[in-house]
């Protein structure tokens, strides 16, 4: 009996050969690299597979953004109020410091118009047309020079435009009116001097001593559109078309009389101040 109690037991404790004659390992539990029980331990993880990372080119941070530009006019904007608080504060702060450092910034103020001014004057030597002495002299002989032509300028255009047009004289009596019986008296020397005719008009009735003959006032004023304008006041009108044109209220000088029909009859609007 002891014989095949030895067999077998011989037969378990042997090896036995796997199909393709390897040797089979006896079973000793399960480990996650046998190949028997590959896909039955679920517990065991599958080898990690590292991922590989791109990589990622580095960029460089953008650069910072330029300082704004400041405008002229915030620089000199900026320029006068520093002035002014080193000003303030010599001011109120009178030690010798402060009063120089207001100094300094004041000569420094002077020489950069100084340098203006410079530059201005010889951009108009090279630049005649932006020179205003070329149609205005500026030199007191060039300035009687034009004085005397617009003399004659203004005295031709009286009298060419009271040739064709009436002129108007419309005042009131010294008791209401302060300055018309002075504005009567210019008004008078001046047509004596040209030989024009005046059309004198007085409101309230009471006529002048220069101008004994004057017409009352019948809402002629009114119907020209006149009634508004104070006293006295001259104006040039067409009787034929009753055209008016108002030369001005107050009391006037001859000059201005005479300077005031030129602009209104001789100059184009928007031309008087063109040369």
């Amino acid at each position: 009996m002891k014989a095949p109690l030895i067999i077998v037991f011989a037969l378990i404790m042997s090896t036995p050969a796997l199909a393709d004659g390897s040797p089979q390992t006896p079973l000793r539990g399960f480990s996650c690299d046998d190949t028997r029980t590959r896909g039955f331990n679920f517990y065991c993880d599958p080898a990690a597979v590292e991922e590989e990372v791109p990589e990622v080119p580095a960029v460089d941070p953008p650069p910072p953004p330029p300082a704004p530009t400041k405008t002229y006019t915030e620089q000199i904007e900026e320029y006068r109020r520093d002035l002014d608080e080193l000003k303030h504060r010599a001011i109120l702060e009178p030690s010798t410091e402060n009063v120089q450092a207001y100094m300094q910034a004041q000569a420094a103020m002077v020489r950069q118009a100084g340098l203006f001014t410079e530059v201005w004057q010889r951009s108009l030597f090279s630049n005649p047309s932006l020179d205003a002495n070329v149609s205005r002299p500026l030199s007191a002989i060039g300035e009687n020079l034009l004085q005397d032509n617009l003399d004659v300028e203004r005295e031709a255009a009286f009298t060419n435009a009271t040739s064709e047009r009436a002129l108007m004289f419309v005042y009131e009596g010294a008791g209401t009116c302060l300055v018309c019986e002075t504005q009567g008296e210019v008004l008078r020397q001046l047509t004596d001097q040209y030989g024009v005719a005046v059309l004198a008009v007085t409101r309230d009735g009471v006529s002048l001593p220069t101008f004994p003959e004057s017409l009352p006032d019948q809402g002629q004023i009114a119907n020209m559109g006149l009634e508004e304008v104070p006293s006295p006041f001259l104006a040039l009108v067409e009787p034929r078309s009753n055209a008016v044109d108002l030369i001005g209220a107050g009391l006037m000088t001859q000059d201005i009389i005479l300077d005031r029909v030129r602009i209104i009859t001789s100059i184009p609007e928007g031309e008087l101040y063109n040369d």
